[in-house]
């Protein structure tokens, strides 16, 4: 099946970034753990923010810094395969999963984690403003994000010896990950998606206006392409990538989906976009049993009760907390 990048309108959310959730850690401070593989292209480990928001800040200096715990060489085994974690459009892999990646690797798994998507201004196929900003990554068209994120699987199988992968999605991440099950289903054991769009989102409705102002003349994928790069338009409901993620059904015998979503979401919306609906699936909405925990899209890679949910969809045995959350500070918060 071909995934087409061209897509009908935009839309997209730029990472927030606030210094008041950066925790006290020197932005430059590497840690101890193994050295980084250098087939991974992905720099040494730096330290974990404990919020999203306080990672992206960090990464701005460090833009291919690993997340704690990732990709180290390590071999796999056919019952523990290595965990492929996939980042959002606006980030990369150490804002995305650095409080995902150590909580992973500390039970066993072997972790890796690289940057997809680079669309900045000496790009040759385009340029976009928020891919000039170190750190921002995941804004090219989704095909070929996910051509290159299959090459990326590849090396991973190659150097690890594993057959199958687990892959672990955030947001765009999520989509990808679908996508290359779809494409790749004996390459893979699970799909775990973190708020994925998984049906393309209409961002809360603002997707409606886009196709209005289309209407009228308007170039609205013109625009925000140039802002955001060709993911935003791809990541809506009628781009042409998810009509072709959809069609005949996003999921695929063989594989094992869960979906991690959030009542709070307003960047992949609405609440079904994120969930499965056939084969082998489990969705999972963080706020059931925890109402409190009032996590958003962009706290949810830090969020306790969403990385326990991540562990236990990879087969770990983990307590599932609810701590009170809010929006994307989650992380500030542990269990007790």
């Amino acid at each position: 099946m071909v995934f087409h990048p061209r897509a009908k309108s935009i839309a997209g959310v730029v990472l927030l970034a606030c210094t008041a959730f950066l925790s006290p850690v020197s932005a430059s401070a590497q840690t101890n753990e193994a050295e980084v593989a250098a087939w991974t292209g992905m720099g040494a480990p730096m330290a974990s923010s404990k919020t999203l928001p306080g990672a992206a800040l960090r990464a701005l200096q460090s833009p291919y810094a690993s997340p704690t715990g990732a990709n180290a060489d390590c071999v796999s085994s056919p019952e523990e395969p290595p965990v492929v974690l996939i980042h959002g459009m606006t980030s990369n892999s150490y804002a995305s999963f650095g409080a995902i990646a150590p909580a992973l690797a500390a039970q066993g798994k072997c972790v890796f984690a690289m940057n997809y998507g680079y669309y900045g201004t000496d790009t040759p196929a385009g340029s976009s403003v928020a891919g000039s900003l170190p750190g921002f990554f995941g804004l090219g068209p989704m095909q070929a994000s996910l051509e290159e994120l299959s090459g990326q699987i590849e090396q991973v199988k190659q150097h690890t010896g594993a057959e199958k992968v687990d892959l672990v999605g955030w947001s765009e991440g999520g989509a990808l990950a679908a996508a290359y099950a779809k494409l790749q289903k004996d390459d893979v054991r699970t799909v775990v998606s973190i708020a994925g769009v998984l049906r393309g989102t209409t961002v809360l409705g603002i997707s409606n206006l886009l196709e209005r102002a289309n209407a009228v003349g308007m170039d609205t994928s013109r625009v925000i392409s140039a802002g955001l790069g060709p993911a935003g338009n791809d990541l809506l409901e009628g781009s042409d990538f998810m009509l072709a993620l959809r069609e005949n059904g996003i999921e695929v015998p063989g594989v094992r989906y869960v979906a991690i979503s959030t009542l709070y979401d307003e960047a992949a919306t609405p609440l079904s976009a994120t969930q499965f609906s056939g084969g082998e699936y489990r969705n999972i909405v963080v706020q059931n049993e925890c109402p409190q925990d009032r996590v958003d899209h962009l706290g949810m890679p830090y969020d306790p009760r969403t990385i326990a949910f991540v562990q236990e969809a990879l087969g770990l045995s983990v307590a599932i907390p609810c701590v009170k959350n809010v929006g994307p500070a989650a992380g500030l918060r542990q269990p007790a």
